[in-house]
């Protein structure tokens, strides 16, 4: 899943996956003997072995110092801070998560008894197994950069170090966190290969600045709130420029939020719909398309509710509402509105809530459906009634006895 999201930001952006070989110059373990485990150096990346704790363009603290390792990254292609940042937010925790999920991080206190007595039981600062992988470090005759030996010429034994020149795992009696036996085992190899989506530089930089600008703003507007009611100097000039920046932070906000929708792929409570109307093969509205869309809000209002996409594709591509052929916005939204009422009915209308969402320039139709607390069918131009609930991403039809009993038992508390 994580990897389905990253390959469609690329796409989106017209991007490459990346990994942290690709741009990493060097990497350290922490030296015990410095206070806070490395040597501060530019552009270094403090990233924990633990998703619990934040990765860091600083040095961390000296309590939990020992859990993490230095990644010494290129000016040219990455900027520490922005990785950082990137990595203690959601998709960025996802990927850490993911570490430890498919084994590349190991905590100790998942090794069986005799793994952790014999890790007790071995100074690893005086093992030269270590440098063998024996004691998980399974990838570290690999180079950084993915190539025999980095660009000087060293190999990995030279890049993967404490301040010192030694390679080093911390020993058990070091560990800070409570209820961690040691220095966690790594697949160091697979980590660093792992999938990774990252913008280019100039990128990086301008949402640096747009987050520093955002914190001053809701500084500002905190100090303001405070200053209001004794202070209530020029209000609706104020009052219409806080409108406009509240109307432009919400449109990025839905256009982001539909973007992550998109990324999750479908699910029970959520599909795309290429179009309202247009078949696409023929270029001619058809009902069947229409009856599509109908069918699956209907099955949101039947079971547990759920979003709806108009403009999207089935893998994803964003496509907009364009495909319809109506004129202009309104006349879509006026056409969606008559299937409500006509083939739904208007008193329902409370529980679909939908709006036009900017994404990526194109124009994508977001249908939110709560859930019904009672039997909702849909009426088709054959002036019959159906029924629908949804079952996985997909919606089902019930008639004869399985409808009468999905009814009794949903809205008539009958188990019967």
């Amino acid at each position: 899943m994580v990897e389905k999201e990253i390959d469609y930001l690329c796409s989106q952006y017209g991007l490459k996956p990346t990994n942290l070989s690709k741009f990493t110059l060097k990497l350290n373990f922490p030296d015990p003997d410095l206070k806070y485990g490395f040597s501060g150096e530019d552009n270094s990346l403090y990233l924990p072995l633990y998703h619990e704790l934040n990765v860091s363009s600083s040095l961390p603290g000296e309590m939990f110092c020992m859990v993490y390792i230095q990644l010494i990254l290129d000016p040219d292609k990455v900027n520490s801070e922005y990785l950082a940042d990137f990595f203690n937010n959601p998709l960025g925790l996802k990927i850490r998560k993911g570490w430890e999920a498919r084994g590349f991080v190991l905590r100790p206190e998942t090794r069986n008894s005799e793994e952790v007595q014999e890790s007790q039981q071995t100074s690893a600062l005086n093992n030269p197994a270590l440098l063998s992988g024996k004691s998980g470090f399974s990838g570290i005759s690999y180079p950084v950069t993915g190539e025999t030996s980095s660009e000087n010429g060293d190999s990995i034994y030279s890049i993967c170090q404490g301040s010192d020149g030694m390679t080093y795992v911390l020993p058990d009696s070091a560990s800070p966190v409570p209820e961690i036996l040691s220095f966690p085992d790594l697949d160091l190899e697979s980590l660093m290969h792992s999938k990774l989506y990252l913008p280019d530089l100039q990128v990086q930089l301008e949402i640096l600045k747009i987050k520093a600008l955002t914190k001053e703003l809701i500084s500002q507007l905190n100090i303001f709130e405070c200053r209001l009611s004794t202070y209530p100097k020029s209000m609706s000039h104020i009052r219409r420029k806080l409108e406009l920046i509240r109307e432009a932070v919400k449109l990025a906000n839905d256009s982001d939020y539909i973007l992550e929708l998109i990324r999750r792929g479908e699910s029970k409570r959520l599909e795309f719909k290429s179009t309202l109307r247009m078949n696409l093969m023929t270029g001619k509205p058809d009902w069947n398309i229409q009856h599509a869309v109908l069918k699956t809000i209907v099955a949101y209002l039947n079971t547990d509710g759920g979003i709806l996409l108009v403009g999207v594709s089935n893998d994803g591509e964003i496509l907009g509402i364009k495909n319809d052929g109506f004129p202009n916005e309104d006349r879509f939204l006026l056409h969606f509105k008559q299937l409500i009422k006509q083939h739904i009915g208007l008193n329902y209308s409370p529980m679909i809530e939908y709006t036009l969402v900017p994404v990526n320039g194109k124009e994508v139709l977001e249908i939110a459906c709560k859930k019904s607390d009672e039997a909702v069918f849909l009426k088709t131009d054959k002036n019959d009634e159906e029924f629908y609930i949804r079952t996985g991403p997909s919606s089902e039809r019930l008639t004869g006895s399985k409808l009468i009993e999905y009814v009794n038992r949903r809205y008539n508390g009958k188990s019967d």
